[in-house]
C-alpha cells in the first residue's frame, strides 16, 4: 500500500461526521407541525391518531436516514474516486460543512430544549390559576346546586380567564410567574370585561348584565 493509499484510508477511518440527517428530520418535522396548525379543526381530526403521528415521526427519520447516508457516500467519493489530487481539499470542504452542521443541531438542542422548558413552565402556571380559579370558585357557592353548577362549569371559565391572562402577558411572562425575576404586580390583569366574555362564552352571564353590555 503506497503513501497515497494509506492517506485516503486514514481519511476514512477519520472521516467527518455530521448531523445534517437530524437537521433535516427534524426540519421535516418542524414543517409537518406547521401544516398541521394551517389545517382547519375538520382535517386535522385524523392527525389524532397515533398511527398517523408514528408514521409522520417515521418518515421524518427515513428522510434524515437516506440525508445522512449520502453524505457518507459523498465523502467516500471524495476520498475514493476522483483524481489522485485535489481529494484533502474537498474533504476540507465537507468536513467544515459537517462541523457547522454539528454546530447547528447543537443550536437546535438547546433552542428545542429552551423552548419546552418555557412553556413546561407556563403550562405550569396556567394550571396554577386554573386550580385557584376553582377554589375561589368552590369558596363562594352556597348550596350544594351551585356546587355541582361549579364543579360542572368551572373548569371551562377558569381555562378560558387563565387564556386570555397568557394572551395579555405572554409565554415568557407566564414562565417566570411568581418567581423573583416576575413580580405579579408586573403583568396585566384581566377586567371585568374578560371575566363577562368568559361568561358569555358558556352562557353564564346574567340576563341584566348582558344588556348592559356592549
Amino acid at each position: 500500500m503506497n503513501t497515497q493509499a494509506r492517506a485516503k484510508l486514514r481519511a476514512w477511518i477519520h472521516r467527518p461526521r455530521g448531523s445534517l440527517g437530524w437537521i433535516v428530520a427534524i426540519i421535516a418535522l418542524f414543517i409537518a407541525a406547521s401544516a398541521y396548525l394551517a389545517l382547519s379543526p375538520t382535517w386535522r381530526l385524523p392527525m389524532r391518531d397515533p398511527a398517523v403521528l408514528l408514521t409522520l415521526l417515521g418518515l421524518s427519520g427515513v428522510l434524515g436516514w437516506a440525508v445522512q447516508r449520502s453524505v457518507k457516500r459523498t465523502v467516500g467519493k471524495a476520498i475514493f474516486i476522483g483524481q489522485e489530487t485535489g481529494w484533502q481539499a474537498r474533504l476540507a470542504f465537507l468536513s467544515s460543512v459537517t462541523r457547522e452542521s454539528n454546530v447547528l443541531l447543537v443550536a437546535l438542542v438547546l433552542l428545542a430544549l429552551t423552548g419546552g422548558g418555557t412553556l413546561w413552565l407556563a403550562g405550569r402556571s396556567v394550571a396554577q390559576i386554573v386550580d385557584n380559579c376553582e377554589a375561589n370558585l368552590r369558596a363562594q357557592v352556597q348550596t350544594p346546586d351551585d356546587e355541582t353548577l361549579g364543579a360542572v362549569v368551572g373548569k371551562p371559565v377558569c381555562t378560558c380567564l387563565a387564556q386570555t391572562f397568557l394572551d395579555r402577558n405572554g409565554v415568557i411572562r407566564l414562565a417566570l410567574f411568581k418567581t423573583p425575576m416576575q413580580e405579579v404586580s408586573g403583568l396585566k390583569a384581566l377586567t371585568s370585561a374578560d371575566e363577562q366574555r368568559c361568561l358569555e362564552q358558556f352562557d353564564l352571564l346574567p340576563e341584566e348584565a348582558r344588556a348592559t353590555t356592549p
